[in-house]
């Protein structure tokens, strides 16, 4: 009995299996456009604002889920809030990220590209304990006094704000993550996180290198025709690898042993020796366990977390208060009705952190800053690695699957006149609406979710209210006194990096100017 019992659900399971077989060959691919023989759709995909010719293939087939294909490889772009969290977030196990970023120029190790596993739940701890919202508050005093440092700098030179914005946040992040002090200019910390990340994001475009679409090209010798992407990878590696080994070693030497007598060095565990750095991220990990830093087990997970600080800090949030910038110049009213709030609410100072829910209107400036230009508009390409099927298509093992943030910011359902800069939509009762927090898919989605979203957000809003708290954003004047009308542009790539332009950032009145002076004794 036992034995017929057995034969029927083997033979069950194996039709079940033929048949779900025979289904996911039936099922179609996603609609997209047909493409031609053996290039598929290279041609059909812009150079540039890929997300923008997404979007309208996306209207154009009636369908959230679009599929191409480029010289055999396909991909998939979502643009709706529900597909992607069907397919990100309930389906994350299902993703992993592998790029020539990450094999080649040795980003492997960022959690936001590693695969889900062991190594990628042990960063991801790690990281999470230095920011979640609870512990984000620990970096809030250092986070001020940079918002400080940037009025200061705003103040003494107004026509290089883009610089200021850069330098003053990737001062931040590194004093926080390292516990390194930075100097006033060309920090040799700031110049190493440059260099890096203009690689990183020229590699990080799909397309660019060949071997993103033809992976196995990845073993071929760099000397060989036709592989100058692995030149290009040999000679820029070890500026990545020395963005994230310099300042962690130089941070543990500011936690380093004391030599007794100048000969013997004095071993201490980070507990102890915490009191004589500055605390941070690194030394605060290090300290976990009371081990020393010269034969700390987690070395490396410290190291990686530290770096993912470092690299997301110092690319995203400068890019949404450069948009800040751009959307004060070109909306008077929408500064005016922000610095009204200011004034009533905080009088004769500067805002503090308490001060952020008292401060509506200035958060949905914030928010609208991140929605109208998203930083990542395509999100972080995703390959997948087992097939997979969704609203009755059939999605290939090897797809890349992109998240067209573009697109979900730009749901006329969540955000009307979505091409509009309007604070007011996050507004609801004279408060933040709630149910639009939800929906900002900036940060990511699922599992890979950025973990420091909240301390991002707690630098760019303070930056954002420090600055109309003190300055007057308007169109710069030409030898005759004539406006200069703004030219507001964006670089396409990657990220959305404005192209340099023209505005005045002038103290709204003397006591403002005396408020920023006073600061200089924070």
């Amino acid at each position: 009995m036992w034995l017929d019992i057995y034969i029927v659900a083997c033979s069950a399971l194996l039709s079940l299996a033929g048949w779900y077989r025979w289904r996911r060959a039936r099922l179609p691919l996603p609609p997209g456009p047909k493409g031609y023989p053996i290039v598929g759709n290279l041609f059909d995909i812009p150079s540039h604002s890929q997300w923008v010719k997404y979007l309208e293939w996306s209207k154009a087939y009636d369908s959230d889920i679009i599929y191409v294909n480029v010289l055999g490889s396909p991909i998939v772009v979502l643009n709706s809030y529900k597909a992607v969290n069907d397919l990100l977030s309930v389906r994350s196990l299902l993703y992993s990220d592998s790029t020539m970023v990450n094999e080649l120029l040795g980003w492997g190790t960022v959690t936001s590209l590693m695969p889900y596993g062991h190594a990628w739940r042990a960063r991801r701890r790690a990281f999470w304990q230095e920011f979640n919202p609870v512990n984000s508050f620990n970096h809030r005093p250092k986070q001020l006094w940079h918002s400080r440092d940037l009025l200061r700098r705003l103040l003494h030179d107004p026509k290089r704000f883009l610089h200021h914005i850069e330098y003053t946040l990737a001062g931040s992040i590194i004093a926080i993550t390292y516990g390194l002090d930075v100097k006033p200019e060309h920090d040799p910390n700031i110049v190493r996180a440059e260099k890096a990340l203009v690689q990183l994001k020229e590699a990080a475009i799909t397309g660019n290198f060949i071997v993103d679409i033809l992976p196995f090209l990845k073993h071929i010798p760099s000397w060989m025709p036709g592989a100058s992407f692995k030149a290009y990878a040999e000679r820029v590696r070890p500026d990545t690898e020395d963005m994230r080994s310099t300042p962690y070693k130089q941070g543990c030497d500011r936690l380093v042993s004391y030599r007794i007598s100048g000969v013997v060095p004095m071993i201490l565990t980070i507990s102890q020796r915490e009191g004589r750095g500055k605390p941070s991220l690194l030394s605060r990990s290090l300290a976990r366990g009371g081990c020393s830093i010269e034969s700390h087990p987690d070395e490396e997970i410290i190291k990686d977390t530290t770096w993912v600080a470092y690299a997301g800090g110092s690319e995203t949030s400068p890019i949404v208060l450069s948009t800040f910038i751009a959307a004060m110049l070109l909306h008077p009213e929408i500064q005016r009705k922000a610095q009204d709030e200011l004034d009533t609410y905080l009088g004769p100072r500067l805002p503090v952190f308490e001060d952020m829910p008292h401060l509506p209107y200035v958060r949905a400036i914030m928010l609208e800053a991140l929605r109208w230009q998203p930083v990542l508009p395509l999100g972080k390409p995703i390959l997948l690695f087992q097939p997979s099927h969704y609203k009755g298509y059939f999605i290939p093992k090897g797809s890349t699957v992109f998240a067209n943030v573009w697109a979900l910011l730009r749901d006329e359902a969540y955000y009307p006149d979505a091409d509009k800069f309007k604070p007011e939509r996050f507004l609801k009762d004279g408060d933040i609406d709630p149910r639009l927090l939800d929906p900002i898919p900036n940060f990511g989605f699922g599992r890979r979710i950025c973990p420091g979203r909240f301390f991002a957000m707690d630098s760019i809003f303070m930056s954002i209210a420090s600055t109309l708290s003190c300055f007057n954003i308007g169109k710069s004047k030409d030898s005759e006194g004539r406006d200069i009308e703004p030219d507001i542009q964006y670089d396409p790539g990657f990220t959305m990096h404005l192209i340099p332009f023209e505005c005045s950032i002038t103290p709204r009145s003397a006591e403002a100017e005396k408020r920023i002076r006073d600061s200089e004794l924070m």
